[in-house]
């Protein structure tokens, strides 16, 4: 599932992002004529003109005005839709908590702005700069009067986007492999939550040797999407329940759901090893640990570059 909000200055290609975006995850756009339509239909003149009207009540729904309207639709159609986009309408500040939901700022220069919309309308620059001007105006307005919030704080989004110098299919691929990452971190912490494992997820990952780090370079180069001791495995518990041992294997590949555990060591230490993986696999159904020998890092990637990689 993914869910996209989108808050974009005018010519900055927002829109057209949103309709390739769209058509990439086959999913509705919720724009503001989409919610007139289908929201609104029967005060749509009157919220169209007026920000401040969505702050009036909404007749036979006492106490309920049309942002709260607005809000629990859109909420709704997050919940509902297998993926969405949200353009505009405050959307980043409406589904701020969700942790499915990847928040864009798309933004570019004003002399690239005027000469998008100078194109686009067939208008001189200088009505372009006017038309924009309005425009930013106008949505800022609207997300400070309903939400009281500065459209332009970049604290309400994950990415911001200068398409300056990109195109529509750059900055979607940019966004698209954002909800990918933040996917599979959202599947790691749901999984810690159910299964009674911890989550071990940072920020940074910092590689305790050289072999690690070898070993993620290679996982790159030929494109194979990998996370570092994302999750701590409990394995052996005390009298009391506390835990006394646990394993945390070096990385797990998603597209595999397969974590491997990197080694160098004598013998003796890799049998330990296997028995912690053996014990992962028993305790923890549906989790796949494999031992890799440093000489069988290549090999490796070869077998998952033919399986599915994207080298």
């Amino acid at each position: 599932m993914a869910v996209i909000t989108i808050s974009r200055q005018n010519g900055s290609l927002g829109d057209e992002l949103a309709q390739y975006l769209a058509g990439k995850l086959s999913c509705d756009i919720i724009s503001r004529d989409y919610a007139m339509r289908n929201f609104f239909e029967d005060q749509s003149d009157k919220l169209s003109d007026s920000a401040k009207f969505f702050l009036s009540e909404v007749p036979e729904r006492q106490g309920m005005t049309y942002k709260d309207l607005l809000n629990n639709r859109i909420e709704e159609l997050a919940d509902e839709s297998a993926n969405l986009i949200v353009l505009g309408l405050g959307g980043c500040v409406i589904l701020k908590d969700r942790s499915d939901t990847v928040h864009v700022r798309v933004l570019a220069g004003m002399e690239t702005r005027k000469k998008r919309i100078a194109r686009r309308y067939n208008v001189t620059e200088s009505e372009a700069e006017s038309t924009i001007s309005i425009g930013d105006r106008k949505h800022k307005r609207f997300v400070s009067i309903l939400f009281e919030t500065d459209l332009c704080d970049p604290e309400l989004y994950d990415l911001t986007i200068n398409t300056d110098d990109l195109s529509v299919e750059e900055c979607a691929a940019s966004i698209l492999a954002l909800v990918d990452k933040k996917k599979d971190r959202r599947k790691i912490s749901e999984e810690t939550s159910k299964d009674e494992s911890i989550d071990h997820q940072t920020e940074t990952p910092v590689f305790k040797n050289e072999t690690e780090a070898e070993f993620a370079k290679i996982l790159d180069m030929y494109g194979i999407e990998w996370m570092y001791e994302p999750k701590t495995f409990p394995i052996e518990w005390d009298a009391e329940g506390n835990i006394k041992m646990a394993f945390s294997p070096d990385f797990y590949l998603p597209k595999f759901n397969l974590y491997l555990e990197l080694t160098t060591m004598e013998q003796k230490y890799v049998t330990k090893k296997n028995r912690k993986a053996r014990m992962v696999m028993e305790l923890y159904p549906g989790t796949n640990v494999r031992i890799v020998y440093k000489k069988d890092f290549q090999e490796l990637v070869e077998r998952l570059k033919a399986f599915g990689g994207n080298g």
